[in-house]
């Protein structure tokens, strides 16, 4: 009986012990995974800043789209410092992992360079994954770009062409817009003015995601919480959400950057987007931009050096390569604090 009792009692300290080391070791790994999703982590962790909106000298801000009270169905309108209207313009869509995120978060602060460069930037919404799950948070994007154009002469802005521009999950939606073109059954347009288009003529995707399906176990975490069920079990239930998927002749000029050491979206996704679309369209129109060593969201996408570049590529698509307003004044955007 006195050796049962302690067998049991050992095994129970043992127990106990493995628990303990279990749950430390999950937190351990929790927080190295958590410190390589960018800004997914900001915003999991609380740390995330917006930029201060009451720096610029014109905006029109939560506008919006659909007519309702939900903030998330909301954009902004911020208007160069240089040109004349109507603006070319450049629509802009957050990151977060679907699950995080907003129209005036701090990760976006590079791209509001543009103001300089004499484009208008429209920063937009979209419900996320604690509201809807896919296709929603696309069908909102649409409808903001069918709500530009059809109140295109009230805000002064050129919406003939427009470029999209998204990061991480918004560089997933900006893709899916590229790939679903002219193609209602991508869109609710019982949300509004169905007489209008959605369809860009351009899009820059920083570090996006092509393939839901095929992200790290970092990145199909988020990913699961949009779809409403497990994306690696289920790969075949995500072929309508994954742009590399959808991909036709009639993709639009696309810019894609992405760090070699992505660990949340795998940089090989935009390699093998980059030579899909250029198939398809039987031309180079996928260009593609890596950093080597980067990691997800890493600063040295963002420098000044490299906004330039991108900003070239825009030129390209609203501008025909000859921006006149093009000049290296870029300011500091400020953030809140």
């Amino acid at each position: 009986m006195i050796a049962t009792k302690i067998i049991k009692s050992a095994l129970l300290w043992l127990t106990l012990f493995f628990l303990i080391f279990s749950c430390q070791n999950q937190k351990e790994t929790d927080g190295i995974a958590l410190s390589e999703m960018g800004e997914y982590a900001s915003y999991a962790k609380g740390k995330i800043k917006n930029i201060d909106m009451s720096q610029f000298s014109k905006t029109l801000l939560d506008i919006p789209y659909i007519g309702n009270e939900n903030p998330r169905q909301t954009l902004d309108i911020t208007y160069p410092t240089v040109g004349e209207a109507p603006y070319k313009t450049i629509v802009v869509i957050h990151g977060g992992g679907w699950k995080y995120g907003n129209k005036q978060a701090e990760t976006l602060a590079p791209i509001f360079q543009a103001i300089t460069q004499g484009y208008a930037v429209v920063s937009v919404n979209y419900r996320l994954s604690d509201e809807v799950v896919w296709p929603k948070p696309l069908h909102d994007v649409k409808a903001a770009i069918r709500h530009l154009r059809a109140k295109a002469a009230d805000y002064n802005l050129d919406t003939k062409n427009i470029v999209v521009w998204g990061s991480s999950a918004g560089g997933h939606i900006a893709m899916m817009l590229g790939a679903t073109n002219n193609h209602p059954a991508f869109e609710n347009l019982s949300m509004g003015y169905e007489n209008f288009s959605s369809a860009v003529q351009g899009v820059v995707s920083w570090y996006g995601v092509a393939d839901i399906s095929r992200l790290t176990n970092l990145g199909s975490h988020p990913a699961n919480d949009i779809m409403g069920f497990n994306v690696q079990e289920n790969w075949t239930k995500t072929t309508e959400a994954n742009p590399i998927n959808l991909v036709d002749s009639q993709f639009p000029p696309i810019l894609l950057v992405h760090g070699t050491n992505d660990k949340v979206v795998p940089y090989m996704q935009s390699v093998n987007m980059q030579k899909v679309i250029n198939e398809a369209a039987g031309r180079n129109i996928a260009e593609l931009m890596t950093f080597d060593n980067a990691s997800h969201n890493n600063n040295k996408i963002k420098d000044q050096e490299n906004m330039v570049k991108y900003f070239d590529f825009v030129d390209k698509i609203l501008y025909q390569g000859n921006n006149p307003y093009r000049n290296s004044n870029f300011i500091n955007i400020k953030t809140t604090k």
